[in-house]
């Protein structure tokens, strides 16, 4: 094995084989062969890799450098408030035992943001959330941004729901080398394809999620200059740019929809494992 593989495999396999979500000894690996080295999954609570990296950050931030794993943290957060933009997931079954946790789906059938359908589920729009100003210590999103309409007004709601010190953590797939890109625009006069479609994979929607804005290297810088001081967290590296796709079009999205109809896609899609971190001043 050359030093590269043996990088790669450091990276995927958590040296001390502990999930950093539940704690436990797992195994790690991918979802099926070929897939994305970015969602290998803990076998014990299911966690991707992204989820994993980002369970860390947040461990970090609550316990301390040193802390490495979720479960250890949760004492140091029982006075937070948080926001979770996924009401599902290993993360979110960690984080539920927290006093001030809220969860929520984006849920169009439910028209109001804060409504609740029959099984209580929370709808937020997170271009428009129902919450006040300054509710959250922590809000916590991933691979969602890049499927909303409009991420920067996203972005500038959940700053202004954070608390004075408080922070979003976030994850989204990110096209390392390349600037952020508009895929999709929208106006009212409806939907323009800057870029042929692209969807990514999605547990409810059967067809996938449309790919909105595929985001560059360049996005902590973008969201610093609009004033909401942004770093990259988290780099956990599995492929060089070569590897990696890219802004998909022309002759490369004729590759991407060969894979998709090859059930491919996930192969196709390799991103790196990246958590960003926003943080209110005091």
């Amino acid at each position: 094995m050359d030093a590269e593989a043996k990088c790669r495999e450091w990276n995927v396999f958590e040296t001390d084989g502990l999930c950093s979500v539940c704690g436990q000894k797992a195994v790690f690996s991918p979802i099926k062969p070929g897939f994305s080295l970015r969602e290998t999954r803990c076998s014990s609570c299911r966690a991707s890799r992204r989820t994993r990296d980002l369970a860390r950050v947040v461990a970090q931030l609550a316990a301390g450098e040193p802390a490495r794993r979720l479960p250890e943290a949760l004492p140091a957060m029982m006075g937070w408030r948080v926001f979770e933009a996924q009401a599902a997931g290993p993360l979110h079954d960690r984080l539920r035992c927290l006093p001030g946790y809220v969860c929520s789906e984006y849920v169009p059938e439910l028209a109001q943001p804060g409504s609740c359908d029959q099984s209580g589920l929370r709808c937020e729009d997170l271009e428009r959330l129902s919450f006040p100003d300054a509710s959250f210590d922590l809000v916590v999103t991933q691979d969602v941004f890049e499927h909303v309409a409009d991420p920067w007004r996203a972005f500038a709601e959940v700053w202004r729901v954070l608390a004075p010190g408080g922070r979003h953590v976030f994850t989204v797939p990110l096209n390392e080398g390349h600037p952020t890109t508009a895929r999709v625009r929208f106006s009212a006069s409806g939907r323009v394809d800057v870029l042929p479609p692209v969807h990514h994979g999605d547990p409810v929607h059967q067809g996938g999620s449309l790919v909105v804005t595929d985001f560059g290297d360049d996005l902590p810088q973008l969201l610093t200059g609009r004033g909401q001081p942004t770093i990259v967290a988290s780099h956990v590296a599995f492929y060089k740019p070569s590897e990696m796709p890219g802004i998909i079009d022309g002759d490369l999205h004729a590759l991407y929809e060969a894979a998709w109809k090859a059930g491919e896609k996930g192969g196709f899609l390799r991103y790196n494992s990246v958590v960003f971190l926003t943080q209110k001043p005091v």
